[in-house]
C-alpha cells in the first residue's frame, strides 16, 4: 500500500494530473507485481481453480463414480488451501479402487494438512512402497512440511534429504532442510543451506524466480525488510519533494 501511495503521489507530482497519476501508477505496480509479489496473477490462478472446481462439481453431480474427477477435485481443493474439502471429494474414490495412486496420493496430502500425520504417512507410504519416484519427489517433500509442522525435527530432515535426491537445486527444498536443521539446533548448517538456496534462487531463470521467491525471501528474510525500509525512505522524500519544488 505505501508503494502504491507513493508511485501516485511521484506521477501526481510530476504529471499534475490525477488520471495520469493513476495509469502512471496502475502499470508500474503491474510490472513490479508481474516481476516481484505475483498478487494478481495469483488472484487469477484462484478465480480459475475456483471455476475448474465448479466445473468438476457438476461433472461428479452427473456421474459420482468418476475417479479422475474426484482426484483432480481434490487437487484443486488442495491448491485453495482446502484440505477438508478435498479429503472429502477424493475418499471414495480411494474406497472404490485403493490401488488408485493418484487418488490415494491426494488423500495422504489432504490427511497431512488437517493434521493427521498417522493417516497421512500410511497412504503416501504406500505409494512410495510400489513406486518410490511417484510425482518426482513430491511424497518426501509433504511429509516434509508435515513433520516440520509437528516439530518431528529429525524426521522432517530425513524427508528434506530425500527430495533433495530428486531436486538437489531445490530452493524449497533446501529452505525446509535449514529449517529441519535449524529445529535440530545446528545453527551452521542451516545458515549453509539458507545460502544454498539463495545462490540456487539467483541462479534460476526469470520466470522460475516468480514461483521461488516466496521459498528464497524465507532463506534471506531480510530482503523483504529491506524493501520495507526503501518503502518508508521513499514516502519520506515524497513528503519532502513538494518543498523542493514549490
Amino acid at each position: 500500500m505505501l508503494t502504491k501511495l507513493l508511485v501516485f503521489g511521484l506521477a501526481l507530482l510530476l504529471t499534475r494530473s490525477p488520471v495520469v497519476a493513476v495509469v502512471v501508477t496502475l502499470a508500474v505496480w503491474l510490472v513490479v507485481d508481474w516481476n516481484a509479489f505475483q498478487l494478481v496473477p495469483r488472484l487469477g490462478r484462484r478465480l480459475w481453480d475456483l471455476r475448474l472446481a465448479s466445473d468438476l462439481g457438476r461433472t461428479l453431480a452427473q456421474n459420482p463414480h468418476d475417479r479422475r474427477a474426484r482426484a483432480a477435485l481434490a487437487e484443486v481443493w488442495l491448491r485453495l488451501h482446502r484440505p477438508g474439502a478435498a479429503l472429502e471429494a477424493v475418499k471414495p474414490a480411494v474406497e472404490a479402487d485403493p490401488a488408485d495412486r493418484e487418488a490415494l496420493y491426494q488423500l495422504g496430502v489432504a490427511c497431512l494438512r488437517l493434521g493427521d500425520r498417522d493417516r497421512g504417512e500410511l497412504f503416501l507410504g504406500e505409494i512410495a512402497a510400489g513406486q518410490p519416484d511417484f510425482r518426482q519427489g513430491e511424497i518426501p517433500f509433504e511429509l516434509s512440511r508435515a513433520r516440520l509442522r509437528g516439530g518431528d525435527a529429525a524426521a522432517a530432515l530425513e524427508a528434506a534429504k530425500a527430495y533433495l535426491g530428486f531436486h538437489p537445486a531445490s530452493v524449497r527444498g533446501l529452505v525446509q532442510l535449514a529449517d529441519a536443521q535449524a529445529l535440530l539446533g545446528d545453527a551452521a548448517a542451516a545458515r549453509e543451506a539458507r545460502d544454498r538456496a539463495w545462490e540456487e534462487f539467483t541462479e534460476l531463470p526469470r520466470f522460475a524466480r516468480r514461483e521461488a521467491r516466496p521459498w528464497a525471501w524465507r532463506a534471506r528474510p531480510a530482503r523483504p525488510i529491506a524493501y520495507l525500509g526503501i518503502a518508508a525512505a521513499a514516502v519520506t522524500l515524497l513528503w519532502c519533494a513538494p518543498r523542493w519544488f514549490s
